[in-house]
């Protein structure tokens, strides 16, 4: 190969990442605006209720003191208009201190799950039971339940079973422990919040779980999710965790994942939980995709 022929492939090499560098530049840049558009929406929405209840307020001290004042000009309808008056008063005081404006610091939240979360690892540490941590959708409840096997090679019970803590069972392979996950509670505000019907493909739940942690909780600072569809893979990492770590049982970001999954797909999933230097820790969930007919390439949420 001739010099300049080499030079000029060098040329093609370095102008490809330039293109390249650009194009995640720009990349960047747009998922940057969107955050900061998505920021200001919920700062607006916030102003917004904050006003509305605000206002109301304000109608329910006027309504109380208008019935206050007439009944002191009516005589005869002066018990009704008394009683009306306190109610609205009454109502006033608690739409003024009991409105949604109050929030708990994460640390008073840690501190309130840590111990919880505790004493479910001491019961799973004293009765021997196995690492593996199983997020199994019960459908008829519309519901997900936490399955914590005796057995390395266990045997999934069935939905009755598990709606009970200790299972016990006939087949000695489908024993264990079944819990609600600290994640129903999540899963089920990020039901009330999210935008269009929940994924029932690992692209879509990838995408809308990684965005429901860090835009909608804030309990992660970032979340980078990879799918694998044929190998029944989903995995997360990580970084910038407000809630709990990697080392708390059914810590409440990778129980939120596991929830999702297991009632996005409809099936059971086995989450692991793993440290790494780079960020706080993965989440990787699982299923089996033999009863599944998910034949997507390997993506990348």
């Amino acid at each position: 190969m001739s010099l300049d022929e080499r030079l000029h492939g060098q040329t093609e090499a370095v102008e490809d990442d330039q293109f390249e560098d650009e194009r995640d530049d720009s990349r960047r840049d747009e998922l940057e605006r969107l955050r900061r558009e998505n920021a200001h929406l919920r700062q607006r929405h916030d102003e917004l209720r904050q006003t509305q209840y605000r206002r109301t307020t304000v109608a329910l001290a006027v309504l109380g003191v208008a019935g206050l004042a007439g009944a002191l000009a009516f005589p005869p309808v002066r018990e009704t208009l008394v009683v009306l008056g306190a109610i609205g008063l009454f109502a006033a005081v608690v739409t003024r201190y009991l409105s949604p404006e109050q929030f708990i610091p994460i640390g008073i939240g840690s501190a309130v799950f840590e111990p919880h979360a505790a004493n479910h690892d001491a019961v799973v540490d004293e009765l021997g039971l196995q690492d593996t941590r199983v997020y199994v959708p019960d459908s008829e409840r519309e519901t997900v339940r936490l399955f914590v096997p005796e057995h390395r090679m266990y045997t999934l019970p069935d939905s009755e079973h598990l709606r009970d803590t200790f299972v016990v069972t006939d087949d000695e392979t489908a024993r264990g422990v079944a819990f609600t996950p600290s994640g129903t509670g999540l899963y089920d505000e990020f039901q009330q919040h999210r935008d269009g019907p929940l994924g029932d493909d690992p692209k879509t739940l990838a995408r809308q779980s990684a965005d429901a942690l860090t835009e909608l909780f804030e309990l992660v600072e970032t979340a980078d999710a990879e799918t694998d569809p044929r190998d029944g893979r989903l995995t997360v990492r990580l970084d910038g965790c407000r809630f709990a770590s990697a080392e708390t049982f059914d810590t409440p970001v990778a129980s939120f994942l596991g929830v999702a999954v297991a009632r996005g797909l409809d099936t059971p999933v086995t989450v692991d939980v793993t440290p790494t230097e780079d960020a706080d820790f993965t989440v990787t969930c699982r299923w089996d995709v033999s009863d599944r007919s998910d034949s997507l390439d390997s993506t990348t949420a």
